[in-house]
């Protein structure tokens, strides 16, 4: 899909080599790729060009041994690096993957951009017993959700291995929410385990998501360990903008795991660690006062409103 999506924007690049010059071009990787296409219309328009590290594609696929060919791995780092230096600014989301782009490209204007949330769409809805009901569960039934990409880089199978562990309480239900090329395997192995307690669902239609997100009594955000510092989980903004009880697999050295206990916003747990992140939502189901909820809320509007992230990064960017 990388590669088709690639060819596509090579189309409209070399259209608007005929048109009117943009004063800047942005383009978000992943794909990695379309830098260089940016780079071709910076050097033949003289625009300005701003690369956004939306994932550290190339390291995630050599962390999580996604590519195992050493050649390929160093030529896409090559590329990537080309791209790099060549940026007027870079951004990214997460202080890890800010750290990591700085040791690639020292010379680099870099600015932190965080993923955003409009506060006024996502926004705690208190009638979960309604909510739940609409989505076909009991008003007792106590729902745990992982919403959003489904691959092999957020070690799900977890959630089935809990799921397993907790099978006696019959009130508890797992959701499992999105597409991706994992799938089919959770869908073997729930099916192996003999699991009634899990249940896959869709992608939610937008103008409904914040309704799903509010019938969640837990939120589940994992990834595995080497994942965990570089990509900063996109999903995480809207669960605190709904003051979701969120449980976050995170190893203590990271970035998202400093943020996420100083701010009181969420329970953490190692990943990879399948009797830590059980315990994580049994405490999380247990909790007995809205604290972490609302500091959860309280953070996303500070800090992850869209307005005032896109006034300081607007600040920022060399136009000139």
């Amino acid at each position: 899909s990388d590669i088709s999506f690639c060819i596509s924007c090579s189309i409209m690049i070399f259209l608007s080599l005929f048109k009117k010059k943009y004063d800047c071009i942005i383009t978000v990787s992943p794909p990695f790729l379309t830098g260089i296409l940016a780079v071709i219309y910076k050097k033949i328009k003289g625009a300005k060009f701003f690369y956004h590290v939306q994932d550290l594609q190339i390291d995630a696929a050599a962390d999580l041994q996604m590519i195992k060919s050493r050649m390929l791995i160093k030529f896409l780092f090559k590329i990537e690096k080309y791209i790099m230096k060549r940026a007027d600014l870079i951004s990214s989301i997460s202080e890890g993957m800010i750290e990591r782009i700085r040791e690639k490209s020292p010379e680099s204007k870099i600015e932190f951009f965080p993923n955003w949330v409009d506060v006024n769409v996502f926004y705690p809805i208190t009638e979960k017993s309604v909510l739940k009901e609409a989505y076909g569960f009991a008003t007792q039934d106590e729902v745990v959700l992982y919403s959003g990409a489904i691959g092999e880089k957020q070690g799900l199978e977890a959630i089935l291995h809990t799921a397993n562990t907790l099978k006696n309480n019959f009130n508890l239900k797992f959701i499992i929410c999105g597409s991706g090329p994992y799938k089919k395997k959770l869908e073997e192995l729930k099916n192996a385990l003999k699991l009634t307690n899990v249940f896959f669902m869709p992608l939610q239609p937008a103008d409904k998501l914040n309704r799903f997100l509010n019938m969640a009594d837990v939120h589940l955000v994992i990834q595995k360990t080497n994942a965990s510092d570089l990509v900063m989980p996109s999903k995480l903004t809207a669960i605190l903008a709904v003051g979701g009880l969120a449980v976050i697999t995170a190893p203590t050295q990271s970035s998202l795991y400093k943020i996420v206990k100083s701010n009181q916003m969420g329970i953490l747990a190692e990943p990879e660690n399948q009797t830590a992140l059980t315990q994580a939502i049994e405490l999380a189901l247990n909790q007995t006062d809205n604290k972490i909820k609302n500091n959860a809320r309280e953070y996303a509007q500070q800090y992850l409103s869209i307005n005032q992230i896109l006034k300081r990064y607007s600040e920022n960017i060399p136009i000139a």
